[in-house]
């Protein structure tokens, strides 16, 4: 897998090869509507985002629209990041409102930004080309970071209240949740009581706990039973639900329909 990819355009930002990667876009002409967390954000001529796609729902690009992307694996991204109690705080914003909306400077460092960042990738004969990249994947996140706390309104974290709240969905992003949804496993696992994890997730993200837990597990099975390659029973047992009627019952209060009618759209 490569750690960093550059591409011009949106052909391969859904594709399954790309869904552990974080997405950088960085619109250079038209606009594009993205549907994410059920709300609808409009990301135009200058402006950037940040997806991971399992919150992103659609993608519907103007005529017009061109864009760059860079896409960071995730492990990787994870590697680069600094240490400070925003970045989490940043990420998690990010994945309910994922278009920053930036003023003339910003939009020329962002775009400078990436021109920097494609140069970077495409010159792998350097001695230190994975060191060079982390520096500049860490770049990236503090740039685009200094322009979102711009608007950011939720309370600061500490760094150690960070920390859990990075492991937590971390946990989450290796699939804890097929085996356990409740919030008291995860607080056990962290060395923390539950109340003092929902009031972390509250403070950070403005979502409790139990609301990421249910989050990363909709998805999920949302995309399974989209791609038609399990039966629904098998589904339900990977997950670990008790019984199939539990297993409908959950996916209709998530999702908002039932497992057949989802597997038909």
């Amino acid at each position: 897998m490569e750690h960093v990819i550059f591409e011009n355009g949106l052909g391969n930002i859904m594709s399954p090869e790309r869904r552990n990667y974080r997405k950088f876009i960085r619109c250079s002409e038209g606009h594009c509507e993205i549907v994410c967390n059920e709300k609808t954000y409009n990301l135009t001529k200058n402006n950037c985002a940040l997806l991971l796609t399992r919150f992103v729902q659609r993608i519907t690009p103007s005529s017009d629209f061109q864009c760059e992307i860079i896409y960071i694996e995730s492990g990787f991204m994870r590697q680069s990041e600094p240490n400070h109690p925003y970045v989490i705080q940043g990420v998690l914003s990010l994945c309910m409102n994922p278009v920053l909306d930036l003023l003339p400077d910003e939009q020329e460092l962002c775009r400078l930004l990436f021109y920097n960042f494609r140069l970077r990738i495409e010159d792998k004969s350097h001695k230190f080309y994975d060191e060079i990249l982390r520096t500049s994947a860490r770049m990236l996140l503090l740039d685009l970071f200094d322009m979102h706390a711009r608007t950011y309104k939720g309370e600061t974290m500490s760094q150690s209240a960070s920390d859990i709240m990075l492991r937590f969905i971390e946990m989450l992003q290796n699939r804890e949740y097929r085996e356990n949804r409740e919030v008291a496993y995860y607080a056990k696992e962290l060395g923390v009581v539950p109340k003092y994890l929902s009031e972390i997730s509250n403070k950070t993200s403005g979502f409790s706990a139990s609301y990421w837990i249910n989050r990363f597990t909709s998805y999920d099975i949302n995309q399974l039973l989209r791609e038609k390659k399990m039966a629904s029973a098998e589904i339900a047992s990977l997950f670990h639900f008790t019984s199939t009627s539990y297993f409908n019952r959950y996916v209709k209060r998530y999702l908002g329909a039932y497992p057949n009618e989802l597997r038909g759209q």
